[in-house]
């Protein structure tokens, strides 16, 4: 189960420091996370000040 970023993200890029996996990139609108690299550790979900980051 990867994870998504939802429309409540600010840009912040907290989530994008903490994903060992590099599975998260700043895209046109937001942060976006590629749910290909992703292993659903959750820590984007734990860093998140938004609440933006929700299991897909």
């Amino acid at each position: 189960m990867a994870y998504r970023i939802n429309s409540n993200c600010n840009n912040c890029g907290k989530c994008e420091f903490v994903c060992p996996e590099d599975a998260i990139r700043e895209g046109r609108k937001r942060f976006e996370i590629d749910p290909d690299v992703c292993d659903s550790c959750g820590g984007c979900d734990y860093v998140c000040p938004e609440d933006a980051i929700i299991p897909d």
